[in-house]
């Protein structure tokens, strides 16, 4: 009658012992955690990545609409969404340093020039996003 004692002496253990199981629960674990700060860093990322776009988007609309300057110092500034733009105009200053007129416009070909910025903000996580574009566009008054 040794029989517990000749299987446990004959056989060998079968699955995992409660330390494994453990240690394989807490590998486990900190691989999920580590996907999950990947998968959330990503998301992240794509949602900056598509408010960068539309404030693009919305600021070569702004340069577009102005493809010329009505008037010198222009300053108009309004809201889009989540978004805000500014459009500024100031005079493209005469290179060869003479006293400009009081447009202090750059005659190219005829044509007084402006310099045409625009702004864009948008709230962000931690601190206020921003970007700006800026050309160079005509005069109304030169186009006419």
């Amino acid at each position: 009658m040794n029989n517990g004692a000749e299987r446990s002496a004959g056989s060998t253990a079968s699955g995992f012992s409660l330390l494994e199981t453990l240690v394989a629960l807490v590998i486990l674990s900190l691989a999920l955690g580590a996907l999950y700060q990947a998968a959330a860093g990503a998301t992240r990322n794509i949602r900056v990545a598509e408010q960068y776009t539309r404030a693009v988007a919305l600021a070569e609309s702004m340069l577009s609409a102005h493809s010329y300057v009505v008037d010198p110092n222009m300053n108009l500034d309004g809201e889009f969404g989540e978004f805000s733009w500014q459009v500024l105009s100031w005079p493209v200053p005469d290179p060869s340093g003479a006293a400009a007129a009081e447009d202090a416009a750059l005659p190219v070909r005829g044509l007084p020039l402006q310099y045409l910025q625009v702004w864009v903000r948008w709230p962000g996580p931690s601190k206020q996003r921003e970007l700006d574009l800026l050309t160079v566009v005509p005069l109304q008054g030169a186009l006419e």
